[in-house]
């Protein structure tokens, strides 16, 4: 099966122009406080100016579930990606398919998994999510074969193929990984994609 790519973090609609030019299956918007978070007018905009085979995920972070399905509805997104401590009962209550993101420093981060089974998609990532800081990806062996399986965390196009290689993941995830002096860089996402779709 081809992994996917998902490009996290975009900010405007320039960004949006340069990811529809390439194999793209997923882009991340960033509704949690960080240096990518954008409004919801800005990624509604963003959206509604990507190409419509790229699915768009927003990127909560112990967000109300009403407010998720709110900002769902109005920026049309496809998933909905949580990165905060939300529970079982959280997720029941958010319309759309749940990525849930789960830092990885040991086995027992990795059991975690077994507390989101309603969960479409489970995101392994490292501590610091947006930091450009890999996890120990033998952690993550096998789980692919069971879950559907979002890797972030420190991926490049210089380690991507080893990371596939290893995880087997459906979906690789990458942000600060193409970008220079914090803006989305065209040819270190062409040079990732490429990687990915090698």
């Amino acid at each position: 099966m081809k992994t996917k790519v998902k490009i996290c973090g975009l900010r405007s609609v320039r960004d949006i122009e340069i990811v529809n030019k390439y194999s793209v299956d997923y882009v991340g918007f960033v509704f949690a406080e960080s240096k990518r978070k954008v409004s919801i007018h800005v990624a509604k905009a963003m959206i509604e100016a990507l190409r419509k085979d790229i699915k768009a995920v927003g990127v909560f972070v112990n967000t109300l579930p009403e407010e998720i399905n709110k900002i769902t509805d109005y920026c049309k997104l496809d998933i909905v990606q949580l990165h905060g401590n939300e529970t079982l009962e959280d997720c029941e209550k958010i319309k759309a398919p749940i990525w849930k993101s789960i830092s990885v420093k040991s086995k027992a981060d990795v059991a975690k998994i077994e507390l989101y089974k309603n969960a479409q998609g489970i995101l392994l990532d490292g501590l610091k999510p947006g930091s450009g800081e890999c996890f120990k990806w033998d952690l993550a062996k096998g789980i692919s074969d069971k879950y559907f399986t979002i890797l972030a965390g420190g991926l490049t196009h210089g380690n991507v193929s080893k990371a596939i290689q290893e995880v087997k993941p459906q979906v690789v995830d990458v942000s600060s990984g193409v970008e220079t002096d914090s803006i989305k860089d065209e040819e270190k996402i062409r040079g990732f994609v490429s990687k990915v779709k090698e």
